[in-house]
């Protein structure tokens, strides 16, 4: 799997709440199986988005890799990660990272304690074996 940032077209749905700024990033999943060659599969959800919310397409926007970079830059460290991959973004109480929401494991911690288990090398996505 190329990495998506070596395809400046590539793109992340996200919740208008986040592009709006009703809302702060909380939530995505990279969905197994996009139907565009530009889809990387991923879906930003804002804290604010509900059910109801996530059921209307038109709540979300496809935007552009950097673009959601801007929104939250820590992405660069888990957009690379499997199709099926479902994280939970905490930014409280001195702690910023990504965690896995079932097991609560975290995958990447702001603070350098743990590091994203994947590297990009020559352009393809590798397992980061100094982990």
């Amino acid at each position: 799997m190329q990495s998506v940032f070596y395809q400046p077209e590539a793109v992340v749905l996200v919740s208008k709440h986040l592009l709006n700024g009703s809302g702060s990033l909380r939530w995505i999943y990279r969905e197994l199986a996009p139907t565009q060659s530009q889809d990387t599969g991923w879906l930003l959800f804002a804290d604010n988005d509900n059910e109801q919310w996530n059921q209307e397409p038109n709540n979300f926007m496809p935007v552009v890799v950097a673009t959601a970079l801007a929104i939250e830059p820590s992405l660069q460290y888990i957009l690379d990660l499997p199709y099926g991959t479902d994280l939970v973004f905490v930014n409280r109480n001195q702690i910023k990272g990504w965690w896995e929401p079932k097991s609560q494991t975290p995958i990447w911690l702001s603070d350098g304690t743990i590091t994203p288990h994947i590297v990009i090398k020559q352009g393809e996505v590798m397992a980061n074996d100094d982990n």
